[in-house]
This record gives C-alpha cells, structure tokens and sequence, in this order.
C-alpha cells in the first residue's frame, strides 16, 4: 500500500483524517509543521503528501518547492479551504497532481489518492528510465547531442567535455556552427536538408580554435511529439595519432627489413668477395716485401694494393651499415688522409670523366689530429666527392677545406652551454656550385636507400648513409645546407691532442718474424690456402693446409702444431667454431685464430669463448697477419 505524509496543523481534521486512510490500509505518518514535513521527506521515501495550504511556519507550496528542488519523487495533493482556492491553483502549476477543498469528501479523497498513486507508480518509472538512459549516455565515451536544424537540444558532459563548451554558450543560434570547421559544417548542413544518415568525417573545432578529426554518426529521433536529429560524435584524435604511430612504425620495419635484407646480401657476398679481394691485397705485399722502394714498379704495385684495400673497405662499410658494430679506429691526421685520397687510383680515374671541373684545397696547416678510421674517411670523400661531381656542370668547382674550431656537438649543446664550452672539432667543409639539394629532400639524404640519382646512373641510396654512420660512430657530426649555388657538407670529428703511435708504423715496415713455428690453415679455398701459406712462410713460418675441417681434425690426431688458422665458413661441413670444439677435444688448449670473409658475430663471440684469440678479416695484410700470429703463439 502507498505510504502518505500528512501535513496539517489542525489537529481534530488529522485525527479524523488518519483514521480513515488506516481503515483503508494505508500508510500514514503525520507532520503539523512545514519543518517537520521536510525532515520527514528528507529521511524516508513518500509516494502521496497531503499538504495544507496554510502551514504555522511556511506555506504547502514551499513544501511542493523543496519537493521539485531536491528531486524528490513524491505525488503532492494540495488541501484548501475555500479563501485558498487560488493557491491551490498556483500550486497546480507548480507541479501539484491535485487539490482538495475543506471539508473533504471521503469518496473523493480516496478516488483522488488511487489516481495520485497511479500517477506516482508512472512517474517513478518515468524518473527511473530517464535515470538508466542519463547513464548509458554519460558513460558512452561518444560526445551525444539532441539538435533541432542545427540548434542544441540537449546533450551529455562528454559532448561538453569533448569540445570546451558549457551548455550555456551553445544555445544561442547554430551551435554546429561554433563546433564544426566550415567544410565540415556545411558537409552536415548537406545531410539535414538531403535527410541523409549514417556515419562520416567530420573536423571539429575546439573552444580554444584548435581543430581536430570527428566521426560522426545521425539518425533520426522523436523529441518531445517533433522530429529531432541524434549526433554521436566520436573524437578520432588518439586513432589518427595511432595509426600515424603506425604508419611511423611500419616505415621503420620497412627500413629495418631493407637493412636485414642487405644484412643477409652482405653475408652471402661478402665471403666470396674478401675471398677474390685477398690476392689483390696480399699478393702485391708478397712482392713488395721482395722490392726495394726504388724499383721502378714499386708505387705502382703500392697502388695496386691500395685500391684492393679500399674495396676491401667497401664490403667493410656495407656489412657495418647493415648489421652495426663499431669500426678500428686509429690517431690520424684528416689532411694527409684527404691528400692521400686525392692522389688515388679511383679519384683520378672519376675525375677523367669531369674534365672541366676544378677541385680546390684549402688544408690548415698544423690541422689538430682526430681518432678515426683512415679507410672509412678515404669512403666519406669517396661518396660526397662522387655526390659533388655528379652535381656540378659545365666550369663546375668543387672545394674542400679544413680547420681546427670550436664546436658544440648538437647532442651535449644543452650540456656544453649551462657549461659555458665549447670543444674542439676538426671541421671539414666541401662545397660545389651545383644545382643544390631541394628543401623537400634534405632530409632525407642520409636515410638508407634514398637516392635521387636518374635511372642509369649510379646510386643505391647507400652513399650517404655510409656517410652518416661512421661520423656517428666517431661521435662526430654532420650538417648540410644549400649554398645558392650548390650545396654545403660541413663534418665536425672530435679532436685530439696525442700523436699517432710511431710503432704502428714500425710494425708495417718491420712485420715479427717466426722461428719455424707449425701453423696449420684450414680453408676450403685451395688459393686462400696458397696465399696465406706463402705469407706465413715469408715470415719463417712452417705451415701445413687443409681444405675441411675434418681434414683439420684428422691431421691433428697425429701431428701437433703450434697455432692453427680457421676459416668461420667452410662449404657444407663444419664451420669454424665447430671445428675447434672438435679440435679442443684431441688438443687441448689449443691455440687457434679465426680468419673469414664474413661471420655473424654470435659465432665469433662463442669462438673467442672456446679460446680463439684473434679474429681477423680477409683480406689480411701482411703486418696484421704477422702481429696476430706472433701474438697467439706468445699467449698476448
């Protein structure tokens, strides 16, 4: 049964009044002041109040105020005596279900409850949907707004939220005008008038005029006995931002598989190609170490072997690029490097095809020695000189300078600055008066494959790749710039204050020599066999060769020697490492050096843990070779 609060301050009327309502089984509870009634309505629930007019200390239609205010779902009958016909009215309008007139009519009074309670049940259920709706639209993470033609209706807090507005600013006049770019606007002003629904694009415009990507979906609705449009609007700003994450991503796995792929040409070229490089270089080191300085064949020779190094140093750059690692580096001074590249074969033969192009020098004297690699800056001239003489035309100029400075590396610049330094850098400018790089690819020049070079003409994209990486390596820095016209390449390499070490130099002229130590070489190559053995031998070693590893393994069950020379890859047998484990087995503590064309580094690394103390890559020179043997045999 319905509960009701009387509130009446008459007591007999009260008294008369619950007991009719008990015998109906109604729920009575009674209040003879407005205060007491509020108390009342604020502590438990109601469904009907009978409320007088006229109250000691406030009015009914107080009461029915604080009903509406609060929220509080509970039907009010008002009671009047005939001088308050008129308030009664008033609180009709104010919301009231009904009113009664004193003396009241116990058959109208009950008909009019049951209609009340009626009422109330449908208003609770009424209250109660609005409630589940309110909160399935405010949880949805989609911005929902009710409009008339472009004008507000209503919405929810994540449509406010969603673009910076309160409800307030929106209502005055088209407020998809406020939200929406004019593109955009006119796209949905299109939809209403076409009645087309669905979902679309849109881009909105934020309180603060940033804009932002939209997904809008409408459909339409009944509000209110008029036809009305529904707006989801769903903010694609984190979708956009994570598909761009994505496309960012699959542009660098592209790039990473491009590396990976050239990772895996390296490796399968690189073998074979340092295989045919080491007669190039190590036989004309035979025949120098036989020649006198003075011979007329000796520079030529020199030559010969120079060029076989610096292609040596090609593969050398193409595997670093691809799998990384950092590069042998010694004190050297730029300006005897770049003399000495000036003077070489592939210079001067590139250079018979630009008869018309000048190369000036500009070289500092007493120029500050760096720690770098001498055939990795003979590659940096090799690429941006190639660059420069493809750029250049008709009189074209190129030039190259050199100077000590003060540099602040852009990767310490904040450090450097709240340090008030700077540190010293040797600098090296070449310029051209060429046709420039174009402002849309200058940042790409130094991403691996890019290339603008016209089909038929050299250019794997490589080139300043190579470039970039060993500057990088040699925690140096590179910049380039157009030079209307032509363009800039300024390098900055660290500089350094010691002097090359004058026994490297000794060591190449005067390479140790053996005692008639045993070395056994193992190589599937009968001619890489054949060359180092001549070299070995040269140097007063013994040696012996074998193509297999279980031809290496065989031999030394009955012949110990002193040092044995592993090649990592070896047809289809076993590889170098495998080899050695064997060999560990028959000969403990064997001493052993691994010499390769190419080997993943994972295999050299378990090498050197089984007790492989030297790993060097072909082609080898005469002094390395002779260095690494005299010190595996000395346990160094």
């Amino acid at each position: 049964m319905p509960k009701i609060l009387l509130v009446d301050d008459e007591k007999r009327f009260v008294n008369s009044l619950c007991e009719i309502l008990r015998h109906y089984r109604y729920q009575c509870t009674v209040a003879v002041t407005g205060n007491q009634a509020i108390r009342f309505l604020e502590g438990d629930e109601y469904d009907i109040a009978l409320l007088d007019v006229n109250l000691p200390d406030m009015s009914g239609c107080d009461i029915l105020n604080f009903l509406s205010t609060s929220k509080i779902i509970t039907t009010s009958i008002m009671l009047t005596g005939i001088n308050t016909v008129e308030t009664a009215v008033r609180a009709m309008k104010m919301g009231a279900y009904d009113f009664l007139s004193k003396p009241i009519n116990h058959e109208q009074l009950l008909k009019t409850i049951d209609q009340a309670y009626k009422h109330h049940r449908l208003s609770e259920e009424l209250a109660a949907s609005e409630k589940r709706f309110r909160i399935l639209v405010e949880a949805s993470c989609e911005g929902i707004v009710v409009h008339e033609n472009g004008r507000l209706i209503e919405a929810n807090n994540q449509f406010f939220s969603m673009f910076g507005y309160s409800f307030e600013e929106l209502t005055e006049g088209r407020f998809l005008d406020k939200i929406l770019s004019p593109h955009s606007s006119l796209k949905t002003d299109q939809c209403i008038e076409n009645n087309i629904f669905g979902r679309y694009e849109l881009t909105g415009i934020k309180k603060n005029g940033k804009e932002f990507p939209l997904e809008a979906a409408s459909r339409l609705i009944s509000h209110l006995g008029k036809s009305a449009r529904v707006l989801a609007l769903r903010d694609l700003s984190e979708r956009v931002r994570a598909e761009e994450e994505k496309l960012n991503l699959q542009r660098k796995l592209a790039k990473a598989n491009k590396l990976k792929a050239l990772g895996l040409m390296a490796g399968s070229v690189a073998h074979d190609l340092n295989n045919i490089l080491s007669g190039i270089v190590s036989y004309p080191e035979l025949l120098l170490s036989q020649m006198d300085k003075s011979d007329k064949f000796y520079n030529e020779i020199a030559r010969i072997q120079d060029a076989g190094k610096r292609a040596a140093a090609v593969v050398a750059d193409l595997v670093l690029l691809a799998r990384g690692g950092s590069a042998s580096a010694n004190i050297e001074n730029i300006n005897d490097i770049i003399l000495s590249h000036l003077s070489s074969i592939e210079h001067r033969e590139r250079l018979a095809n630009y008869p018309n192009v000048i190369i000036e020098t500009n070289l500092q004297k007493n120029l500050w020695n760096t720690y770098c690699s001498h055939l990795h800056i003979h590659k940096i001239l090799l690429n941006l000189l190639g660059n420069a003489l493809e750029a250049v035309h008709v009189n074209g100029l190129i030039r190259i300078t050199t100077q000590n400075c003060q540099y602040s590396h852009p990767e310490t610049f904040e450090v450097d600055r709240a340090a008030d330094r700077n540190q010293n850098f040797v600098k090296i400018t070449m310029s051209d008066n060429g046709t420039g790089i174009p402002p849309q690819e200058i940042d790409h020049i130094f991403d691996p494959f890019y290339s603008t070079k016209k089909r038929g003409k050299s250019g794997t994209g490589l080139g300043l790749s190579i470039v970039w990486n060993t500057v990088q390596q040699y925690n140096g820095w590179i910049e380039v710039k157009n030079n209307n016209p032509g363009a800039i390449f300024e390098i900055f390499l660290p500089a350094t204050s010691a002097q090359p070490d004058s026994r490297q130099s000794n060591i190449v002229a005067r390479p140790p020599r053996g005692n008639g130590e045993k070395i056994l070489l193992i190589d599937d190559l009968s001619e890489q066999n054949e060359t180092i053995s001549q070299l070995l031998t040269n140097l007063g070693y013994s040696t012996r060769s074998v193509e297999t590893g279980e031809a290496g393994i065989n031999y030394l069950q009955s012949q110990p020697v002193d040092l044995v020379l592993l090649d990592m890859i070896m047809g289809g047998g076993m590889n170098g490492r495998q080899t050695y484990e064997k060999i560990l087995k028959i000969r403990p503590g064997q001493k052993a050096i691994i010499i390769s064309g190419y080997s993943e580094s994972e295999e050299v690394l378990k090498a050197k843990a089984l007790g492989v103390s030297h790993f060097l890559e072909k082609p080898v020179t005469l002094p390395v070779l002779a260095l690494a043997v005299r010190q595996a045999l000395s346990g160094m």
